[in-house]
């Protein structure tokens, strides 16, 4: 699908993802100013929780760095829903164009080694046809020039689905849900993992204890969105 959509680029005029206009890219000037009025780019600090600190100098000791973009209302959370769940996946370029025009999120993306996007399930994949963390963590790592590894982290259970469970009922349905391959490629790297929505944060957090593991200097988490 991705092959066959960078062709086609050379063949149709690219249209807004918001409004269909023509001729402005995947995002006109109309629709980014109305997409502004959502941004927070939040940064904070979080700790992985019970971390055994290992004396390894080059195995992450230190917090976790969490950017937010926007906050998840309105025409944002109507956008993430369409590209999600109404079979719209090129609207990861009309977010892509947005975030690379944005000095903070870009600068943040800029400062690690690789980009990782959180998986899905594989029944849950086919379902889909796609991955929305992963095309629009592909097309970020394509524009700013980083690694993207799709084969470092998998999803090996196929739990509830996190939006319909409270806080304490995220963080147990998460629970060895991911695991580690080819930690060699990460090894003593700066990692940034990538997801559409934080709400608890427990998908992340979950990510981020099991790619610790591997030895990197640095872990980072961006969202689209925070809920």
């Amino acid at each position: 699908m991705y092959l066959l959509e960078k062709a086609l680029e050379y063949i149709f005029v690219p249209s807004c993802g918001i409004c269909g206009k023509l001729g402005e890219g995947y995002l006109c000037e109309n629709c980014a100013k109305q997409m502004e009025k959502y941004t927070i780019n939040e940064i904070n600090n979080l700790r992985i929780q019970n971390k055994k600190i290992s004396n390894n100098s080059n195995q992450f000791v230190g917090d976790i760095e969490t950017m937010h973009i926007f906050k998840y209302k309105e025409l944002i959370r109507e956008t993430i829903l369409q590209y999600k769940f109404n079979d719209k996946p090129y609207l990861y370029k009309t977010f892509c164009e947005f975030i690379v025009k944005n000095k903070k999120a870009f600068d943040f993306i800029k400062s690690y080694d690789i980009i990782i996007p959180v998986p899905m399930y594989k029944t849950k994949l086919q379902k889909r046809g796609y991955n929305q963390s992963e095309l629009l963590a592909r097309e970020l790592a394509e524009k700013l020039e980083i690694n993207i590894y799709k084969d470092v982290l998998g999803k090996i259970k196929n739990n509830q689905i996190q939006s319909s469970l409270n806080k304490i009922e995220r963080e147990n349905n998460i629970k060895n849900v991911y695991k580690l391959m080819n930690s060699s490629k990460i090894y003593n790297k700066k990692v940034l993992i990538f997801d559409d929505i934080y709400t608890t944060g427990a998908t992340t957090m979950e990510c981020a204890r099991v790619i610790e593991k591997a030895g990197v200097k640095k872990i980072g988490i961006l969202t689209l969105a925070k809920d």
